[in-house]
């Protein structure tokens, strides 16, 4: 062991954040927007190297580019594609939707590029970040929080877990937790012109495995790999109804694959775990604090990214106010989650999983997305997005 890395262990580090993704990075970079002092004694540990592969289907809605400008980030940095609309269907039938004024309904980026571009702009302005350190236990103290890792043990006054749905530093805190893991499957596969009715530039979200148990959706959108333009295909299980589905979620994608054009096994199959955001879940012990995945994030589609950045700037928050009182309690966290507008838009879409997803019935899923699409498409922009717009002032 070097004497320099013994000497880092021996810090008492004001903020320890566990996980260098968006919630982890977001909340580095919000520290350093509203507690700059903190920021010296602030250590990010990172178990991969950057950039690391990450199954995401990668889609930011408009929160995400609002969020980054506040950051003072510009995602033209970053290589992305923008899908014009968003089409939610039933039976290959259904409504265009994207949020009001937008040009685009989503962007899409890979997650390796997306995440390691925060990490370098991170570093850029003075936010250590260590990788290749795997937490494997943080022990909380009255005056501090003891973080285990492979590189040896740490100390800080305060812990942020951004360390994704099966996350240690929950661990630490809730040994169970009420919402459980929603899961999804992807593959990225070559444009098939003419093989589909789809459009290049344009995303498709079929809810028709609703009705074969699969509380959910298959989707469809633009993405690049490599600097080739791509299709990213996939299939998404909330786990939002109790008991187990009727059919294999590979099953059934690779059914809709091959009416396009695919055949499931010719492709490399990408999985993920979301850990779905829930009114009753942890957010806080004394001295600790999760964000993103580690906390919860939406369960109606599964977005994750979006709600990874503004969980950070929650946190920052909490903490820079937590180190002027002198008061690590955080018992207002979740209170400052649920009130925002972020925390509002989760409680919403939470709710619509557990009502949408129950309903089976072909008839009653042809009447939600086909006969009732206006007020699909008017709770979508209404209730369910641009919860960064009204937070952030309408910026």
């Amino acid at each position: 062991m070097s004497t320099n890395a013994a000497e880092e262990r021996a810090i008492l580090y004001d903020v320890i954040i566990v996980g260098a993704g968006p919630a982890g990075i977001s909340t580095a970079l919000y520290l350093l927007r509203f507690a700059p002092h903190l920021v010296g004694r602030t250590l990010v540990l990172e178990k991969a190297q950057h950039p690391r592969p990450k199954p995401c289907a990668g889609g930011l809605l408009p929160d995400v580019d609002r969020v980054l400008e506040e950051l003072g980030l510009d995602l033209s940095e970053v290589p992305h594609e923008d899908a014009r609309w968003s089409y939610f269907e039933y039976q290959g039938k259904g409504t265009p939707i994207r949020p009001v004024g937008s040009p685009f309904a989503f962007h899409v980026v890979r997650r390796e590029e997306f995440d390691a571009w925060l990490v370098r702009k991170a570093r850029e302005r003075g936010i250590v970040i260590q990788e290749g350190t795997r937490v494997r236990r943080v022990i909380p103290r009255p005056d501090e929080v003891e973080v285990v890792t492979s590189r040896g043990s740490y100390r800080a006054r305060v812990v942020v877990g951004a360390d994704g749905a099966h996350s240690v530093v929950r661990h630490a805190i809730a040994r169970e937790y009420r919402a459980g893991l929603a899961r999804a499957v992807l593959i990225m596969a070559p444009p098939r012109p003419g093989a589909s009715p789809h459009k290049e530039d344009e995303a498709f979200f079929e809810f028709s495995c609703i009705s074969e148990g699969v509380p959910g959706y298959i989707w469809d959108f633009p993405s690049h790999l490599q600097g080739r333009p791509m299709r990213c295909w996939g299939i998404y299980d909330s786990a939002a109804v109790p008991g187990k589905s009727r059919r294999q979620i590979r099953e059934y994608l690779a059914e809709e694959l091959a009416q396009h054009g695919y055949r499931l096994e010719d492709y490399a199959l990408d999985g993920a775990a979301i850990h779905r955001f829930d009114v009753r879940n942890p957010f806080s012990a004394s001295r600790i604090l999760l964000v993103g995945d580690a906390a919860g994030v939406d369960g109606l589609f599964g977005e994750g990214i979006g709600p990874a950045l503004g969980y950070g700037r929650i946190a920052a928050r909490a903490i820079a106010g937590a180190f002027e009182r002198g008061d690590f309690s955080f018992t207002d966290y979740r209170e400052r989650v649920l009130q925002s507008e972020m925390g509002k838009v989760l409680s919403r879409r939470a709710l619509l999983a557990r009502l949408i997803y129950r309903l089976r019935s072909p008839v009653l899923q042809r009447l939600i997305w086909r006969r009732l699409s206006f007020l699909v498409q008017w709770a979508v922009q209404t209730l369910l997005v641009d919860w960064a717009k009204r937070e952030l002032g309408g910026r």
